[in-house]
């Protein structure tokens, strides 16, 4: 089999509900003991995608012509996934292909699920926060320097909250709020869509993932999904340089995909597992720990997808933190603003009608 190594740009894993659908077809048809070629042909006619029922197709008339699974799967298709040849091998060499397809299945079920968490939590302070700003602002520009107009007119004492108040709503100060909030839109809209492609995205995610509590989750969410693909291909009897390989290809996690990329190389040399992954800074402490069973064969394999699960469990326990932590502190942050503007504006109108009376 023609062992495909990863280039250096981000080669998306099987993230859409179109080919997890035709996976979990295939993997029921293989287990039920169907012809391959036949359930492929019957599920090329059901599937949205047309680069995926091209494949699919494709991959029929050739296991109908003789080719084994292993030679029709090797090659590269758009629309598939190219690491699902590796799958296909174990599968059929161990003659748990189904068991292969229906694990791998999970494995990219509990990836969406821990991504879906997180973007989740974090929809809530990067909606609200600019959403504040930008009613701060309108309060700066149009309500206070009304106020400010009542107390020069009556010439009071103001006190020192008010003061600070009316110095926060000087015209720079308010137009470089009104400069900032779109500015911080754009960026972050510019790091969803554009951080992938810039150079330095592993480097980045990095150090987000370094922050305690909201870059916890994502760290998690990473390493389930490396010892769950990493794992599964182990158990299937892939030599550890090809299955790294492979797993590089299959990450979403930009830290782990290049980490995991040069691991595969250091491998490849003759070093072990834990030395390698000991020089790079990619790979946490905890998950190097792990690496000491790789002469564990099937065991190592077992050992990863146990890990991969209390990752998943941990990374969803983590997002659940996060919010617990993050709406109260959004939420004491927004008072404490109100009610320092409240009292800072209405401080000086009580004092004045204190002295009216």
């Amino acid at each position: 089999m023609t062992q495909h190594t990863p280039s250096d740009g981000h080669q998306p894993g099987p993230s859409s509900r179109s080919t997890e659908s035709a996976f979990e077809s295939i993997a029921t048809l293989v287990t039920a003991g169907l012809p391959l070629e036949s359930g492929l042909r019957a599920l090329s006619e059901e599937v949205p995608s047309r680069r995926l029922r091209r494949a699919m197709r494709q991959m029929s008339d050739e296991l109908a012509s003789g080719r084994t699974p292993d030679e029709v799967f090797s090659h590269q298709r758009k629309g598939l996934p190219h690491y699902l040849a590796g799958l296909v091998r174990a599968g059929v060499q161990t003659g748990r292909l189904g068991e292969f397809l229906e694990q791998f299945l999970v494995s990219v079920r509990r990836r969406r699920q821990a991504t879906g968490s997180f973007w989740r939590m974090m929809a809530y302070p990067l909606f609200l926060i600019p959403v504040v700003l930008l009613v701060g602002t309108g309060v700066m520009g149009v309500i206070v320097p009304q106020f400010k107009e009542i107390f020069d007119n009556f010439g009071v004492e103001l006190p020192a909250m008010t003061m600070l108040l009316l110095s926060l709503s000087s015209r720079p100060f308010v137009i470089g709020m009104g400069v900032a909030i779109p500015l911080f839109v754009i960026l972050v809209l510019a790091v969803l869509v554009l951080g992938p492609y810039v150079p330095g995205h592993a480097i980045r995610l990095r150090l987000f993932q370094s922050i305690p509590l909201i870059g916890t989750p994502s760290r998690m969410r990473g390493l389930s999904e490396f010892c769950s693909m990493f794992g599964l291909l182990i158990r299937g009897g892939i030599p550890v340089t090809e299955a790294l390989n492979m797993t590089s290809s299959a990450l979403q996690d930009a830290n782990l995909r290049q980490g995991t990329r040069r691991l595969a190389g250091w491998v490849g040399r003759g070093d072990s597992l834990e030395e390698a992954a000991n020089g790079l800074p990619h790979f946490s402490k905890e998950l190097i720990s792990l690496f000491r069973w790789e002469p564990r064969g099937d065991a190592f394999g077992d050992i990863l997808q146990r890990a991969g699960e209390v990752y998943s469990a941990r990374s969803q326990v983590q997002v659940s933190v996060c919010l617990l932590v993050l709406q109260p502190v959004i939420f004491i942050g927004l008072s404490v603003s109100v009610g320092f503007t409240v009292i800072a504006l209405f401080l000086p109108l009580v004092k004045l009608l204190n002295e009216l009376s």
